[in-house]
């Protein structure tokens, strides 16, 4: 949760950085909107590689394969 409340926060900085209405210079607005995108690039193969963890998990638990006994009564 906390890597996905990370894109959210990057995504707001984005938005105020790209907003005309905030005097930051051109150079400073690059750098930042480079760091951002980088930044959510990490954080979204993060959350894909945990997400493909799960996913094994939980098809791996459906195919639980156990052996069975039965037992014979001769008459």
């Amino acid at each position: 949760m906390k890597k996905i409340s990370s894109i959210t926060a990057i995504g707001v900085l984005i938005l105020l950085v790209a907003s005309p209405f905030i005097a930051i210079s051109r150079d400073w607005k690059n750098y930042i909107l480079m760091a951002s995108g980088l930044a959510i690039t990490i954080l979204s193969l993060m959350l894909r590689k945990e997400l493909h963890k799960v996913i094994r998990i939980v098809h791996s638990a459906e195919e639980i394969k156990t052996d069975t006994y039965v037992e014979s009564n001769p008459q």
